[in-house]
């Protein structure tokens, strides 16, 4: 049972916020601000949007706090488009100084965790699933901790790079087993990618290889990993998982049919790796 901290119960450690995300955010950011304490809060991500005027006071006053926020996309299913966060990876992937974390197994769950508490001067989002999910063959705790890496290579010179965050590398996975030459990137954390060697970031995005994003969200913003996406350009639906990933064309065979169609689009074409940009 846990301990709630409430009047007559000073030594306890959680506080029943309720329904209350802003205020919940704002008294972590005062924690985190006094020191000793490492504060963390949690509510389904869509709920993101009533606490943001408080994240972003955590970013601007670089205060370390961790927001573990779960049910983190449509596949929460029949509760709906209201609680699904179609838009809020890119709405935190934009915010300066905010670590942004979609992990896709237990491996790179944990890596979010010890990155957030190493984090002091920058605060944490978590973005974790509703459903379990496979701790993936090619997953590694260590190698999240760039931020992004090849959990699945095709031991040669990849046709297609499939890359994508939380639930979708699963399939994505799946995907490109069934055609022999196709990598998958799993990406994380894309600011925590951004700070490694552009050495490091070409052998995860090599020259000459088309890359195709997958992710259960808004595309605008993957054109900085990807030259062409497939996501959730519109609200979400009220139905079961099953139902939510075949009308969003989501399941492994939608996603090989969705990658054969770009590498057919892509014959006769040259391109380079996003990576490769000038610094101004």
């Amino acid at each position: 049972m846990i301990k709630i901290f409430l009047k007559g119960h000073f030594d306890q450690r959680n506080v029943r916020f309720g329904v209350r995300e802003h205020s919940m955010s704002a008294i972590c950011n005062g924690i985190s601000s006094y020191g000793a304490f490492i504060p963390f809060c949690s509510t389904f991500l869509n709920f993101i949007g009533y606490a943001f005027g408080a994240v972003i006071l955590s970013a601007l006053s670089h205060e370390g706090v961790l927001y573990i926020f779960t049910h983190d996309s449509v596949f929460l299913g029949e509760d709906g488009p209201t609680h699904q966060p179609i838009e809020k990876y890119m709405l935190c992937r934009t915010t300066p100084n905010l670590n942004f974390w979609r992990p896709a197994d237990s491996n790179e769950t944990l890596a979010a965790y010890v990155h957030a508490i190493r984090s002091r001067k920058t605060p944490t989002v978590m973005a974790l699933t509703r459903q379990n999910l496979p701790i993936l063959k090619g997953s590694s705790f260590e190698k999240a901790l760039f931020g992004g890496y090849v959990v699945h290579s095709s031991q040669e010179k990849p046709q297609l790079i499939i890359v994508s965050t939380g639930s979708e590398v699963s399939p994505c996975v799946s995907a490109a087993v069934t055609k022999g030459n196709w990598n998958v990137v799993s990406l994380p954390c894309w600011e925590l990618f951004e700070q490694q060697s552009i050495e490091y970031k070409k052998s995860v995005f090599p020259e000459g290889v088309p890359i195709l994003s997958v992710e259960a969200g808004a595309t605008l913003g993957w054109e900085k990993y990807a030259h062409a996406s497939h996501g959730i350009d519109s609200f979400g639906v009220s139905a079961n998982i099953d139902d939510i990933a075949k009308h969003f064309k989501l399941l492994p065979a939608d996603i090989t049919a969705k990658g054969e169609k770009f590498l057919e689009w892509s014959k006769g074409r040259t391109f380079y790796s996003p990576i490769d940009k000038p610094t101004l």
